[in-house]
C-alpha cells in the first residue's frame, strides 16, 4: 500500500470499443496538463504525476487507458515485454487492489508470464525483493507498470492516478520496501488515519475496491493492445 496526495484531473467523452475517436488526444493532454509534479513525502523517488481519473465519470476508463497508451509507446512497449507488479495481498480488503487488478488482467487473456501478483499468488513485503529481482534478472528487461493501493483524503478516495517514475510499495503503513516500476498506477481506496492505517485498509469496503480494480485491469489490457497494435502499423505506414 502506498501513500499518496490527491489532486483533481480533466475527463473528457466517453469511447467505443476498441478506437479512440478524433479529439481523444488533446483532452487528455489537457487532462495530464492539469497535474502538476510533486515529491512524495516519503520513499525518495521523484515521481511527476500524468494522469488523474474518478471511478464515477463516464471517461475514466478510455482517459486513463489513453494516458497510459502513449506513456507505454513512448517506452517502447512495441519491442519489449510490458510486466505489470501488482502489489498487495488478499489478507486485506483495501491492500488486495493488486492482486484483484492481476486477476482481471488473467481474465482479459493477459500473459500471465507479465502479471506478477494475483489472488492465487500475491506480491506482497515478504515475497516483493526476491520476485521483482528475478523478473528484473529476465534478459528481455521488462517494462515494470506497478499497481498499489492507496490511502488519502476523503476527496481522492475513488481516484485513480497514473504516475511516471515507479513508487515504494508500503510506504503508507511504514514498511521499506525497494521502488518498484517505471510507471506507477495507485488507486485511493480509503481515508489516511496515521497509526490506524492498517486498520483503515481491513475495513475499506470490497465493492469500492473491486471496482477500481475492474477500471485499472481493463485500461492496463486496452493501453498494451493499442501500443502493440501501434508498434506493428509503424513499418508499413513508413514504408508507404
Amino acid at each position: 500500500m502506498s501513500a499518496r496526495r490527491s489532486e483533481r484531473g480533466g475527463v473528457i467523452n466517453r469511447t467505443s470499443d476498441g478506437v479512440y475517436p478524433d479529439g481523444w488526444e488533446a483532452g487528455v493532454v489537457a487532462a495530464v496538463r492539469s497535474v502538476p509534479q510533486y515529491r512524495p513525502a516519503a520513499g525518495g523517488i521523484e515521481v511527476t504525476a500524468l494522469c488523474e481519473v474518478r471511478r464515477e465519470d463516464p471517461a475514466a476508463l478510455a482517459t486513463l487507458a489513453l494516458a497510459l497508451e502513449r506513456e507505454l509507446g513512448a517506452r517502447g512497449a512495441g519491442l519489449r515485454p510490458v510486466a505489470f507488479a501488482c502489489i498487495g495481498t488478499d489478507r486485506s480488503t483495501g491492500d488486495a487492489l493488486g492482486p484483484l487488478v492481476g486477476q482481471r488482467l488473467l481474465r482479459l487473456g493477459y500473459d500471465p508470464a507479465g502479471i506478477v501478483g494475483t489472488l492465487e499468488e500475491p506480491l506482497h513485503a515478504l515475497n516483493l525483493r526476491e520476485r521483482m529481482q528475478r523478473l528484473m534478472e529476465h534478459p528481455a528487461r521488462p517494462l515494470v507498470v506497478a499497481v498499489d493501493a492507496a490511502l488519502g483524503t476523503t476527496d481522492g478516495v475513488g481516484s485513480v492516478h497514473l504516475n511516471r517514475g515507479g513508487l515504494r510499495p508500503g510506504t503508507g503503513v511504514g514498511k521499506d520496501l525497494p521502488a518498484v516500476g517505471e510507471l506507477a498506477l495507485t488507486a485511493t481506496v480509503n481515508v489516511q488515519a496515521g497509526a490506524l492505517d492498517v486498520q483503515i485498509l481491513q475495513s475499506t469496503r470490497l465493492f469500492l475496491v473491486q471496482e477500481l480494480a475492474d477500471l485499472i485491469g481493463t485500461a492496463c489490457w486496452w493501453a498494451h493492445r493499442n501500443a502493440r497494435r501501434a508498434a506493428a502499423a509503424a513499418p508499413s505506414a513508413v514504408a508507404v
